[in-house]
C-alpha cells in the first residue's frame, strides 16, 4: 500500500515549522520579539466613566502628547461603578439646573449692572485652545462607555499614604483618617479646591478639636514625606467643619434638591459637604492636598483636563499597577503551570498507550506552544502579550491534546486489527490519520468560526485572546494531523530497528 502525502511530506512539514521558529528567534534576538504588555513588564491600568459615546482617538492623541503613543486604549462597558456615578452627576446637574432657573429672575438685574460696571481689565482672559476637536458628530454610539488605559507607568505613592498617617497622629493620636483618594477634576470643582492638584491626592481627618495646630501637623507630614524617597510637588492644609443638616428643618419641596445635587463624593464617603471655611480656627477636620513629581499626577491631569473639556461627565474610576515583579512571577507560574500540565500528559498518555505516543504527544504540544509565541512575535505590532494569552495557551494545549490522543487511539485500534500488524509503521499512521480526518476537520471549523466571530465583533482586549486561539487551533490540526503519529511512527521504527540489531549482535 503506497503512502499519501499525509506522510510522505512529513520532513517537509517539519521544515516549516521549524523554519516559521527560526525566524521568530531570530527577530527576538534582533530585540523585535513578542510585545510583552504591562501584566508582564508591569504598568498600570487607568479606567475612566464617560458617560456617553466617545472617541477612543481622542485619548490616544492625549496620551500621545504625553510621550505614551503606544498606549493601548480599548472600550469598556460601563460597570456598576460607572452606573452609579454617571446617574449621581446627572442628579447633581439637574439639581444645578434648577437652581440656576429659579435664581434667573432674581439675578438678572444685578447682573446687568455688573456688566456695565465691569472694566476691560476685568475681561477674562481668553482660555487656552483645547486639544480636541470638540465636534461629536459621527461618533458611534455602541453602548461602551468606559475608557481603558494601559500604559506603562509606575506607582510611585508606595508608602506615602502610611507616612502621612503615621505623622498625623504623631501629633494628634486620636485622629481618623477619613478618606484618601486621588484628585479628579470633579472632585476639585465639587469641594471648591485648587486646580492645582488635579491628578494629586486628598487626605480628610477629623482631628477631634477646634484650634488644633496644623502647623504642628504640616512640619510632621512634610518630614515624614522627605524620608520618603517621594518627591512632592505642592502640598497644602487647610481646616474646616463639618455641619450636618438636620433632616427634620429641611422642607419637603428641598428635600429633593438637596440629594439632586448630592456629590458621587459624597454619596462615596456618606458625609456632608464641608462648610465654607470663614473662621481659620474653626473646624475641627482638616485636608491635605498633595501632587508628587510622578508621571501618573502628570499623564492624569493632562488626560482629565483635555477629555472633560469635550466629554463633561469624564471621571476617573480606578487605576490599578502592576509591578515588574508581579509580571516576572506571572511568566515564572505560567511557565510552571505548562510544565506540569506536560508531565502529567506525558504519564497519562505513556501508562494509556506507550512511552513513545507520550514524548510524541509532548512534542506536538511544545510544537504548537512556540508557533503561538511566534506568531506573536510576527504580529507585535497589533497585539501585546498580557495574561489572556497565558490563558490561550492553556486552552490550546487542553484541546491539541484531545486531538492528538484520539489519532492515537486509532492508530493503536488500526495495529491490532488482523492483516494490519505487519504494516510499517507510517502505513498505520497514514491510515488512522485518514480515518479521523473529517473528525477533527469538522471539530475545528465549528471552533474556529465561533472564535473568528469573537475576533471581528470583539473589543481589543477580546481580540488580543481570540488571535492566539485561532493561530492555536490551526497549529494544533497541523501538528494532530501531519506531526504526532508521524513522530511516533519515526520513533517506534527507529526503536525496532535498534531493537532488532541489538538482537542480532546477541545471536552472532
Amino acid at each position: 500500500m503506497k503512502t499519501n502525502w499525509i506522510t510522505e511530506k512529513y520532513r517537509i512539514f517539519l521544515l516549516i515549522s521549524a523554519a516559521i521558529m527560526v525566524v521568530a528567534l531570530v527577530l527576538s534576538v534582533c530585540g523585535a520579539g513578542m510585545n510583552f504588555g504591562i501584566d508582564f513588564t508591569g504598568g498600570s491600568l487607568l479606567t475612566y466613566s464617560v458617560g456617553e459615546a466617545f472617541d477612543t482617538h481622542d485619548a490616544e492623541l492625549v496620551l500621545a502628547s504625553a510621550g505614551y503613543p503606544d498606549a493601548l486604549v480599548t472600550k469598556a462597558n460601563p460597570s456598576q461603578a460607572s452606573l452609579d456615578l454617571q446617574a449621581e452627576l446627572a442628579a447633581k446637574r439637574a439639581g444645578e439646573e434648577a437652581a440656576v432657573e429659579e435664581g434667573e429672575e432674581a439675578s438678572a438685574e444685578e447682573g446687568e449692572d455688573a456688566a456695565n460696571n465691569a472694566g476691560e481689565e476685568n475681561a477674562p482672559e481668553e482660555a487656552p485652545a483645547a486639544m480636541l476637536n470638540p465636534d461629536k458628530s459621527g461618533i458611534e454610539d455602541d453602548g461602551m462607555t468606559d475608557l481603558q488605559i494601559r500604559l506603562s507607568l509606575v506607582d510611585e505613592t508606595e508608602g506615602m499614604e502610611d507616612a502621612v498617617h503615621q505623622a498625623v497622629q504623631s501629633v494628634y493620636a486620636d485622629a481618623v483618617k477619613l478618606s484618601y483618594r486621588r484628585m479628579t477634576n470633579n472632585y476639585a470643582k465639587d469641594n471648591s479646591l485648587d486646580g492645582d492638584y488635579i491628578g494629586g491626592y486628598a487626605f480628610e481627618y477629623e482631628i477631634g478639636q477646634e484650634g488644633y495646630d496644623i502647623a504642628a501637623i504640616e512640619t510632621a507630614v512634610r518630614d515624614a514625606l522627605a524620608a520618603t524617597e517621594i518627591e512632592v510637588e505642592n502640598i497644602s492644609f487647610s481646616r474646616y467643619e463639618y455641619v450636618e443638616v438636620p433632616e427634620e428643618t429641611i422642607a419637603p419641596e428641598e428635600t429633593a434638591v438637596s440629594e439632586e445635587i448630592t456629590t458621587p463624593e459624597e454619596t462615596a464617603e456618606a458625609t456632608e459637604q464641608p462648610a465654607e471655611e470663614v473662621d481659620p480656627e474653626a473646624g475641627t477636620r482638616m485636608r491635605i492636598l498633595l501632587t508628587i513629581n510622578d508621571q501618573t499626577s502628570h499623564v492624569r491631569a493632562l488626560l482629565e483636563k483635555e477629555m472633560s473639556a469635550k466629554y463633561e461627565n469624564f471621571s476617573f474610576l480606578s487605576i490599578d499597577h502592576v509591578s515588574a515583579t508581579a509580571g516576572r512571577d506571572l511568566i515564572g507560574n505560567a511557565v510552571k503551570a505548562l510544565l506540569i500540565a506536560f508531565v502529567c500528559m506525558l504519564i497519562y498518555i505513556a501508562l494509556r498507550f506507550d512511552p513513545l505516543s507520550g514524548v510524541s504527544a509532548l512534542l506536538a504540544l511544545v510544537h504548537d506552544v512556540l508557533i503561538m509565541c511566534s506568531f506573536m512575535v510576527f504580529f507585535r505590532a497589533f497585539f501585546q502579550v498580557n495574561s489572556s494569552f497565558i490563558a490561550a495557551v492553556l486552552t490550546i494545549v487542553g484541546y491539541s491534546i484531545n486531538n492528538t490522543i484520539i489519532i492515537f487511539d486509532r492508530i493503536r485500534e488500526t495495529a491490532k486489527k488482523p492483516g494490519y500488524t505487519q504494516l510499517p509503521r507510517m502505513e498505520i499512521v497514514k491510515i488512522s490519520v485518514q480515518n479521523t480526518l473529517s473528525r477533527t476537520v469538522n471539530t475545528t471549523i465549528t471552533t474556529l468560526i465561533t472564535l473568528v466571530l469573537l475576533y471581528i465583533f470583539g473589543i481589543d482586549t477580546i481580540r488580543e485572546f481570540a488571535f492566539p486561539l485561532i493561530v492555536g487551533m490551526l497549529a494544533g490540526v497541523y501538528s494532530s494531523v501531519l506531526l504526532s503519529g508521524q513522530t511516533w511512527a519515526f520513533l517506534s521504527e527507529k526503536y525496532l530497528a535498534r531493537k532488532a540489531a541489538k538482537k542480532a549482535n546477541a545471536d552472532a
